[in-house]
């Protein structure tokens, strides 16, 4: 059990090499029949996700927990039961945010947020319901959601570093995906990087930035952000 309550499940030793295609898409680059291993020096940040789904068996934990070792991840981050799952080996090639695969952490977070929090103020239209992914109900941002997405990843900071990956960027998904736009969403950006990643464990954002497909960080997620959502 973390310092602040939070189980840590590290499943990392189970992870078969290389781990086998889940539906038949392949989410370790493999080389030689082995997943690859990247530079410890070259890996500078961190990118986080929402999985936009919410993982069952809802009555056994252990299967629930182990649902981690299929999701293209470094860690997933399981809200409503307070549990971070260590998936792979930090330095493994990843297939979880695009361009930023070759140099960055992939973060999971469980649930289904929407792009835009609703706002009150332009009442009957609901933000949020427009831009959830696959027209879903959002799910909300609890005290266990966002004490568990910033133990999750204090943890790859912490341990990246520890392994000599010189961590410093934080992006969201959206930045370098064309199909990710609401990808971890605006309440997620705002908890777990604004009020956490950047004063508590000193990342950096880079809102401008944009790579491959991908799109800048929207003012409405960051007073710092760039153009429209």
């Amino acid at each position: 059990m973390s310092r602040v309550g939070v189980a840590v499940l590290d499943l990392r030793a189970e992870q078969p090499n290389p781990p086998p295609p889940v539906r038949g898409k392949v989410k370790h680059k493999i080389y030689r029949g082995k997943v690859v291993r990247r530079d410890h020096s070259k890996i500078t940040g961190v990118t986080v996700h929402q999985t936009a789904c919410i993982f069952g068996p809802k009555n056994d934990l252990r299967a629930r927990h182990r649902r981690a070792l299929g999701v293209a991840c470094h860690a997933l981050a399981f809200g409503a039961d307070r549990t971070v799952v260590l998936a792979n080996p930090l330095d493994w090639y990843v297939y979880h945010g695009n361009l930023f695969n070759a140099y960055e952490l992939g973060l999971e977070i469980e649930g289904h947020f929407p792009g835009l929090e609703d706002d009150p103020a332009t009442t009957p239209r609901r933000e949020d319901l427009a831009t959830i992914w696959g027209g879903k109900a959002p799910s909300k941002i609890t005290t266990d959601t966002v004490d568990t997405a910033r133990e999750a990843l204090r943890l790859l900071v912490t341990l990246g570093r520890e392994e000599g990956m010189p961590i410093e960027f934080i992006h969201a998904h959206r930045q370098s995906s064309g199909t990710r736009r609401s990808d971890p969403g605006q309440g997620l950006w705002k908890a777990v990087v604004l009020d956490y990643a950047v004063p508590v464990l000193g990342l950096k954002t880079q809102p401008w930035r944009a790579i491959g497909e991908g799109r800048t960080i929207p003012k409405k997620w960051d007073p710092q952000g760039v153009g429209p959502y």
